[in-house]
């Protein structure tokens, strides 16, 4: 009896993955046509990516067809039904269609939209210059998926990304701020030491920390040694963070006095940052009190 209804189950589930909305769908047929240059059946193919049962199916074929698909998908980006929307924009971004930048960039505009966090993704991805704009504006968006989203797509972009972010720095609000910098940091564009230098002095100062570390530019250490001795532990922390990769004699002196900070995490960065610019094993005092080396980050 129960192996009877595994059997039905299956033959169940095999007549419902050949179904659609219109009916029974032979999709080896629906593929070669597409593959063929059939438009309509390409059409067809993008509008299964609104069927649950059938979109991951259908998104690789996609995928493997590929920039003949761009014109069936290119005519779904601005479509209400949210799920073929999500597999339009991922496709396009996938196949870095150049003309789905400026679609895609008004769909992360809606705010309306769930999920629009995969529209920074894609603009990531197709790499056009022209995105800069609309992802620095999504770094002040309501929704911190599309904003972290958002961030990662402008490093992606990478120095094209660069004299925007400078420009917009100075005058944006502390959360859109705080992304600029992560940005500017992970780019790692030399261009940014000003204006990043200029942020250790407001409320991301932590963040610019950071951020001047990565750059690895010695023009920082005097602010990143004075920021050693903030009140604020995460600025000590960011800052014993920074100094390693970039430090010399006085930052090592430095860190040494921050081998006896009150807060633990900052006492393991400080020997961290003396390992690096000593070349000689640390050891620091832990919450139990007892002298031991950093745990080895790259082990």
């Amino acid at each position: 009896m129960k192996s009877l209804r595994k059997g039905f189950q299956l033959v169940l589930l095999l007549l419902l993955a050949g179904c659609g909305p219109s009916g029974p769908i032979d999709l080896p047929a629906l593929e070669q046509n597409a593959r063929s240059g059939d438009a309509a059946a390409m059409e067809r193919l993008v509008r299964l990516l609104g069927d649950p049962a059938l979109a991951d199916r259908i998104y690789p074929l996609l995928i493997e067809i590929g920039s003949p698909a761009a014109p069936a998908l290119l005519a779904h980006i601005d479509t209400r039904d949210a799920g073929r929307r999500e597999y339009v924009i991922a496709a396009l971004g996938t196949l870095r269609i150049a003309e789905a930048a400026h679609p895609i960039a008004a769909v992360l505009a809606d705010q309306t939209l769930e999920r629009r966090y995969v529209a920074a993704r894609a603009l990531g991805e197709i790499g056009d210059p022209a995105s800069v704009a609309p992802l620095i504006a999504a770094l002040d968006d309501p929704n911190d998926e599309v904003r972290r989203t958002a961030v990662r797509a402008l490093i992606r972009l990478h120095r094209s990304a660069v004299p925007a972010l400078i420009e917009a720095l100075p005058g944006a609000p502390p959360q859109a701020a705080g992304g600029m910098i992560r940005a500017l940091g992970d780019i790692g564009d030399a261009r940014a030491l000003e204006v990043l230098l200029a942020q250790t002095q407001g409320p991301k100062r932590a963040d610019a920390l950071l951020a001047l570390g990565r750059l690895r530019d010695g023009r920082a250490e005097p602010v990143l040694i004075a920021a050693l001795a903030d009140p604020d532990w995460q600025v000590r922390l960011s800052a014993a963070t920074a100094l390693g990769p970039i430090g010399g004699p006085q930052a090592a002196a430095a860190l040494r006095r921050n081998l006896d900070d009150e807060v633990v995490a900052v006492r393991v960065w400080a020997a961290r940052g003396l390992e690096m610019i000593t070349g000689q094993p640390q050891l620091y005092r832990n919450a139990r009190g007892e002298m031991v080396p950093p745990e080895n980050l790259y082990r």
